[in-house]
């Protein structure tokens, strides 16, 4: 899945260890550790920036603005027709809101949701884990679905409720939940929940609201296990995304292989550049459904 050609996200080049991007009309450069090849352009293009991003000691970073962004700068993104918009925040580790690898898998979910919306004649019922600021929780509801959006950050949730409200989503479509991931679908499994569909990016580490300690290698398998056990058997879908440095997309197939799969995928994210046919690499996935289309 390529993320290419789109009017408010370029990536002009990278290399270094760096990426040239204009977000929402602002010219920046950021830590890109993927990119080690050399950058196309010349200097002074790199130079000549909105913003850019300084790493600091500790490992994180901060952002240095030429001109101060505006207060509501926002991505505007058009999917079947509905004008979304999600909100932009310039944070630490040169974050801004938004991983821009992920909009083909926001238009992936959107299609899965609207044909499961059709065949099962109701709102599909979706989980997001690690859902981050919401932006394919925002998608999923824009097609149809009803949203569980699962992170331990209050700060990220609120930031979500922003751009659900400016992308016009009523209220009651997704439902915030600030939690951990694994303790999500030991409750819903308790209390015999299922859902149509879940969409998980789990980082390579973390810790939930309450110190719960997240490893990816050590406990992928455990919480690929949980939430088959709360898929609906038919008519559902399963993805899958990772950014661990040193798993291929063939350990995301292997993880949630299950008989139940009628098709199942795994490949690359990336970033296509806007003049040339580099692609940024930017994580991988694993993606099924239990029915044909």
């Amino acid at each position: 899945m390529i993320t290419q050609n789109l009017s408010h996200y370029q990536l002009l080049d990278s290399g270094l260890g760096r990426k040239l991007e204009i977000i929402s009309g602002l010219k920046v450069n950021r830590p890109s550790p993927q990119a080690i090849w050399k950058p196309m352009l010349k200097d002074s293009e790199w130079n000549q920036v909105t913003s850019n991003v300084i790493r600091t000691k500790d490992g994180g970073g901060k952002w240095e603005h030429k001109k101060e962004p505006a207060e509501n700068l926002s991505l505007p993104f058009t999917i079947d027709g509905k004008q979304l918009s999600f909100r932009l925040k310039f944070t630490s580790f040169g974050h801004c809101g938004v991983f821009f690898e992920q909009i083909p898998v926001w238009m992936w979910l959107y299609e899965e949701v609207k044909f499961l919306k059709q065949k099962l004649g109701r709102a599909p019922k979706v989980v997001n884990l690690f859902g981050y600021t919401g932006c394919a929780s925002i998608v999923m509801a824009a097609a149809g679905a009803e949203v569980f959006h699962v992170d331990s950050s209050k700060g990220v949730l609120d930031w979500g409720k922003e751009s659900q409200a400016q992308s016009k989503i009523k209220a009651d479509a997704i439902r915030w939940v600030q939690g951990d991931a694994q303790e999500f679908i030991r409750h819903s499994f308790k209390k015999n929940f299922m859902y149509d569909g879940i969409l998980a990016d789990p980082p390579s580490w973390g810790h939930g609201v309450k110190k719960e300690v997240w490893d990816f290698e050590k406990h992928i398998h455990l919480l690929v296990d949980g939430m088959l056990s709360v898929i609906n058997r038919e008519n559902s879908f399963l993805f899958l995304s990772s950014h661990t440095h040193g798993v291929q997309p063939e350990a995301l197939r292997n993880l949630i292989w299950d008989k139940r799969w009628k098709d199942i995928e795994a490949s690359e994210l990336g970033v296509r550049h806007q003049n040339d046919a580099r692609i940024l690499p930017a994580g991988i996935y694993a993606a099924a459904r239990s029915y044909q289309k």
